[in-house]
């Protein structure tokens, strides 16, 4: 086992990441690997003539190999996984040269009302319309975006302090709140709610920063959502 590994099965035996993880789990297995598991747990009638069938080989392209390994199944943004790896050296590049680093949680409130409302279809279309917003406002190959959990996403950025990191923060609040989704005839919309810590100041590590930026995020949602905030340091 490598040190990253090591050190993200660590994180997850932390209760703050323990609800995330179970999140993830749970909605890495959609109805597709379902029906394939059902598929391969059905008896077979065999007789003293049957052969047995031969075992079909699953070849993955290079394309599906870097999406398993690092995309999120069903939008753009990275996988939980991967950004927590990439966390990890950020930071530590930022101790070795000084440079600021921030994390930013973003919870959409309005995504179960869709699911109820719309179906899965369009709480689909809601989740990765969201996930399409946040790629696009943030620096390409610089920051990144992943998801976290059913209603969370959570972004990473290089270079950037906190002071940065709060007028982003704004920024994706508002565009989030005006724009709509639009689903067949009707415009859906959603709000973020949205927590920060950085490193110089908030944090002094990976598993730090990312359980004070959702710290963060519960604070705006206990105080009634659509807002931003800091962690107290």
């Amino acid at each position: 086992m490598s040190n990253d590994e090591k050190w993200i099965d660590g994180i997850a035996k932390d209760n703050v990441f323990h609800r995330r993880l179970s999140d993830l789990r749970n909605t890495s297995i959609n109805q597709d690997h379902i029906a394939a598991l059902e598929e391969l747990n059905k008896p077979r009638q065999q007789t003293m003539f049957s052969r047995p069938e031969p075992r079909k080989k699953t070849i993955l392209s290079h394309d599906d190999v870097i999406r398993i390994a690092f995309y999120d199944d069903g939008t753009q943004a990275y996988n939980f996984r991967y950004l927590v790896r990439r966390l990890e050296r950020e930071i530590k590049r930022s101790k070795r040269y000084n440079r600021a680093v921030s994390v930013m949680i973003v919870a959409v409130e309005g995504f179960d009302k869709i699911e109820e409302s719309y179906g899965v279809t369009a709480l689909d279309l809601a989740v990765s319309t969201v996930a399409d917003m946040l790629i696009d406002l943030t620096r390409q190959e610089v920051d990144m975006v992943a998801r976290y959990g059913n209603n969370k996403f959570i972004l990473m950025l290089p270079e950037t302090p906190g002071s940065g990191a709060a007028i982003l923060a704004e920024r994706i609040r508002k565009k989030i709140e005006v724009t709509p989704v639009e689903y067949r005839w009707h415009k859906l919309y959603v709000e973020g709610s949205i927590g920060i810590a950085y490193f110089p100041g908030i944090g002094s590590d990976a598993g730090e920063l990312i359980a004070k930026a959702d710290l963060a995020t519960d604070m705006v949602l206990d105080k009634g959502g659509n807002g931003t905030a800091f962690c107290p340091v």
